[in-house]
């Protein structure tokens, strides 16, 4: 049996939906130079994330920033101090199952944090002048917007 035209109807439904995403982890080294040279690191820890993104391409480039402070002890260990330090970094997440479809002027870039900026390990380098400071971070992305589906009904008159 063939069917024509009107044996079909054709319905577009358009929805937002989740067009594309990604996620990336990173472990990355900043160095941090205290007031006064350190004898020993006390602790340190990472504070006050903030963050951007937009879509560039197939990726989401995130711009954030965050607080290093480092706790460590100076004048033959009888004094402390803090250093803070306010680090950027650029992380492009790679989109997967990217759908070209997407209406390009309804889409949206949602970033979620799945781990935060976390302080690894600090050690003393630089002939003990500065912090070498690891932190480790996760960031999700989501592409967000208005696309097509359709949905195709037969309609067979049996007479």
């Amino acid at each position: 049996m063939v069917l024509s035209n009107k044996d079909l109807n054709y319905r577009e439904i358009m929805a937002n939906a989740v067009c594309g995403r990604g996620s990336k982890y990173a472990q990355t080294t900043y160095t941090i130079r205290p007031t006064y040279r350190p004898s020993t690191i006390g602790g340190c820890w990472v504070m006050n994330h903030i963050y951007e993104a937009e879509l560039v391409g197939d990726y989401v480039e995130v711009h954030g920033r965050f607080d290093v402070n480092v706790w460590y002890s100076h004048n033959n260990n009888s004094e402390t101090a803090v250093a803070k330090e306010t680090v950027t970094y650029v992380e492009q997440i790679a989109l997967r199952d990217l759908d070209t479809e997407c209406i390009r002027d309804s889409r949206e870039v949602h970033v979620s944090v799945i781990q935060s900026p976390n302080c690894l390990d600090a050690t003393l380098a630089g002939n003990g002048s500065e912090v070498l400071v690891r932190v480790e971070k996760e960031l999700g992305a989501e592409i967000i917007g208005q696309t097509n589906l359709c949905h195709i009904k037969r309609h067979l008159d049996l007479r």
